[in-house]
C-alpha cells in the first residue's frame, strides 16, 4: 500500500509531462486482495480495509476502467458491489454473472475516448475461489466473448481486453480474433513482459509487485491494424546501415581503401566485410520499404506503439492525497489489530520459546551485541511507526511467529517482541533444559533470513553483507 502514493505521483508527472496526448488508466485485476480465499461476510478484516482505501486511491488518481479479477471476489460478491458503487472508474467483466439467473454482475465493457478514438474497453475475469453459497459464476471467455466482440468491433475504433485469464487463453484470444487490438494482462508474472505482438494483438503485462508502471504511446490509425514488426525491422536495418556506413567512412578518409590496404590483408578483409554488410542492408532496406508501401496500399497506414515500463522508485516524493489516504489505513489497520489482540488467545508457540533475555542467561556476551544490532529493535520500530498491531508487520519483528501467522503474533507475550536469537538459531526452551540433546543453529542460513528479507521489504538483501551486521 506504502507505493501507492509515489505510483499516484508517477501518473500524475506522465500525464503532465505529455498533456497534448489524451490518455487512458487502465487496470487488469486483481486489484483488491493477496489470495483468494472468501473471508466472512460482513467482518471487518485487513483485507477489506485496505480494499477500500485502494478503491479510493484509485479514484484520485484517475483510473477509467478495472477488470474484476478472480482475486477480487475474496470477500464476496456483495463486498465488491459495494465497493462498485462507491467507484468512480467502472467496473469491468464479460464472464462474472450469477449462478441464478446467469445475469451480469458487473458491466461487460465499456466505451471510452481518448481523443477522436472510441475505444471499447472489455473485461475477463479468471479463475476465483467461489463458495456453493456465493450467487456468482465465472463463465468460459469463449462461451461470452465471440457475440461480445462482434458488436464491440463494430462500434469502436480500438478494441481492447483487459483480461485476468491465464496466459495461454490471451494467446488463444489474439490467435483467433483479429478485432481484438489490446490485451492487458493481470498476475501473470512478477516481472513486467514486453509487448508481444500476436496476428493483430498486442499482449502485454505489468509485474505484480507494483515496481513498474506500463506506459504505451499509441498512434492509431482508421486501418486498425499494426504494423510494428516491419516498421521496427525497417528502423533497426537503417540504424546498423549507419552504423556500416560509418566504420567505412573511417577506411575511406585518406585514399582508396584497396590501394592502401593492399599490404594489410585482415584489414583489406575487414574493409570488404563491411562492403558487403553495407549491400545487405540496403537491399533489406529496400525490400521492407516496398513491403510497407504495399501494405499500406492495401490496408491503410498502419498504427504503432512504442510501449516503456516506468520503475516505482523508492525515492520518489509521494502524492499528498493519496498518502493521508495510505496513512488513514494504517492507523485503521493498527486499531483493528488492537482490538483484536484482545481477544486472540496467547499463541501456543510461545512455549516453545525461551525469549532472548533467556538466553543471556548462559550467553551473555552474545546478548549483548545482540541488544546492539537491528534486529533488537525490531518491534520498537513498529510502535515507532503505530504499526505494532498490523498483521501484516508483525510475524517480521516479533520472535517465533511465521509470515503466515500475523493474527497469532498479535497476543505473543512482551518477552518475544523483536527479532530475538531464537528468530536465527531455532526455539530454545529445550536446548535450556538439555542443551546436549538439543543443540541450535550456530549460524543461520540464507533460508532463514530470507522468511523475512524479501521483496518487496527488503528487494536488495545481500546474505553475505547483512549476516555481518548482526554477527556475534
Amino acid at each position: 500500500m506504502g507505493g501507492l502514493s509515489k505510483k499516484a505521483f508517477q501518473l500524475n508527472a506522465i500525464a503532465t509531462k505529455d498533456e497534448a496526448r489524451s490518455h487512458l488508466t487502465l487496470d487488469a485485476g486483481d486489484l483488491l486482495f493477496k489470495g483468494g480465499a472468501v473471508t466472512l461476510p460482513g467482518q471487518e478484516t485487513l483485507g477489506t480495509l485496505r480494499a477500500a482505501a485502494i478503491v479510493e486511491a484509485y479514484d484520485v488518481m484517475g483510473y477509467d476502467a478495472v477488470a474484476v479479477g478472480g482475486k477480487d471476489l475474496a470477500a464476496g460478491i456483495p463486498f465488491l458491489q459495494s465497493l462498485r458503487k462507491k467507484s468512480k472508474f467502472v467496473w469491468v467483466s464479460a464472464n462474472l454473472v450469477t449462478r441464478s439467473t446467469k445475469k451480469l454482475i458487473v458491466r461487460p465493457g465499456v466505451t471510452l475516448k481518448a481523443g477522436d478514438v472510441k475505444v471499447g474497453v472489455i473485461g475477463l475475469t479468471g479463475p476465483a475461489i467461489l463458495p456453493a453459497t456465493e450467487d456468482a459464476m465465472i463463465l468460459p471467455w469463449d462461451q461470452v466473448l465471440p457475440e461480445l466482440l462482434v458488436k464491440v468491433s463494430k462500434k469502436h475504433d480500438l478494441v481492447v481486453i483487459l483480461s485476468n485469464l491465464p496466459v495461454a487463453d490471451n494467446q488463444r484470444i489474439a490467435e483467433r480474433y483479429k478485432t481484438v487490438h489490446l490485451i492487458i494482462q493481470s498476475g501473470v508474472s512478477a516481472n513486467s513482459i514486453t509487448p508481444e505482438p500476436i496476428n493483430n494483438t498486442v499482449v502485454v503485462s505489468v509485474g505484480s509487485q507494483g515496481k513498474q508502471l506500463g506506459v504505451m504511446e499509441i498512434d492509431w490509425q482508421p486501418s486498425k491494424w499494426w504494423d510494428n514488426q516491419k516498421g521496427e525491422a525497417l528502423i533497426r536495418k537503417k540504424e546498423a546501415l549507419e552504423q556500416v556506413r560509418f566504420h567505412l567512412l573511417q577506411f575511406r578518409q585518406e585514399k582508396d581503401p584497396e590501394i592502401a590496404l593492399r599490404n594489410r590483408p585482415d584489414q583489406l578483409n575487414t574493409y570488404h566485410l563491411l562492403q558487403g554488410r553495407e549491400r545487405e542492408f540496403v537491399s533489406d532496406i529496400d525490400k521492407l520499404t516496398i513491403e510497407i508501401k504495399k501494405d499500406v496500399a492495401t490496408n491503410g497506414q498502419p498504427a504503432t506503439y512504442r510501449n516503456r515500463f516506468v520503475p516505482m522508485e523508492v525515492s520518489l516524493p509521494d502524492q499528498p492525497e493519496v498518502l493521508e489516504i495510505v496513512t488513514r489505513l494504517k492507523e485503521a489497520v493498527n486499531s483493528l489489530g488492537q482490538q483484536q489482540s484482545k481477544m486472540e488467545p496467547s499463541a501456543p508457540v510461545s512455549q516453545l520459546y525461551l525469549g532472548s533475555t533467556g538466553c543471556g542467561q548462559c550467553h551473555s556476551a552474545q546478548r549483548a551485541a545482540w541488544l546492539k544490532t537491528p534486529h533488537a529493535m525490531a518491534f520498537k520500530t513498529l510502535e515507532k511507526a503505530r504499526q505494532q498491531f498490523n498483521p501484516e508487520c508483525l510475524p517480521c519483528h516479533v520472535t517465533g511467529m511465521s509470515m503466515a501467522q500475523g493474527k497469532e503474533a498479535l497476543s505473543l507475550p512482551e518477552y518475544l517482541r523483536g527479532v530475538g536469537c531464537e528468530s536465527c538459531h531455532g526455539a530454545g526452551r529445550g536446548h535450556a533444559v538439555a542443551p546436549k540433546g538439543n543443540a541450535m543453529v550456530s549460524t543461520p542460513s540464507p533460508s532463514v533470513c530470507l522468511h523475512c528479507h524479501i521483496p518487496p521489504h527488503d528487494p536488495d538483501f545481500d546474505y553475505a553483507k547483512q549476516i555481518k551486521k548482526v554477527g556475534h
